[in-house]
């Protein structure tokens, strides 16, 4: 199950991130999972949450954006394959329906932190509606 080690390195990135604008607690993070990749979405998110007990993300909504493949050839094709030949199910080898050629994959395979939502700072006391006052 790669994916933990996957959600660990988002919420590393997301409590970095939160830290980076003041935030003490994070209220939303969204993740783009491209097709190609194999991560399951469902399970990532539960990977997420559980790692994310005891930290600023704990509690946030964790929502997934799933990226379509684009692929690019020498030729000059670029678009959507209809299949990602995934030979042995695992390397995708998606082909040029123009000249045959492999292609390469372009969008589809990120795993990554896409946003953070993080609670509005009041402006004159510079504290999140969480810390105390």
């Amino acid at each position: 199950m790669h994916e933990i080690s996957v959600a660990s390195g988002i919420l590393d990135r997301a409590i970095s991130a939160a830290e980076e604008h003041g935030a003490d607690r994070v209220d939303a993070i969204t993740i783009e999972i491209g097709r190609a990749t194999h991560v399951n979405p469902d399970q990532l998110v539960f990977c997420v949450e559980t790692v994310a007990e005891g930290t600023p993300i704990a509690g946030a909504a964790v929502r997934t954006d799933v990226v379509d493949p684009v692929a690019a050839c020498d030729c000059g094709w670029r678009g959507e394959p209809d299949d990602l030949g995934l030979v042995g199910g695992f390397a995708p080898d998606v082909r040029c329906p123009e000249c045959g050629e492999r292609t390469e994959l372009v969008r589809g395979r990120e795993c990554r932190l896409a946003s953070i939502e993080v609670p509005e700072v009041d402006d004159e006391s510079g504290q999140t509606p969480t810390q105390e006052r």
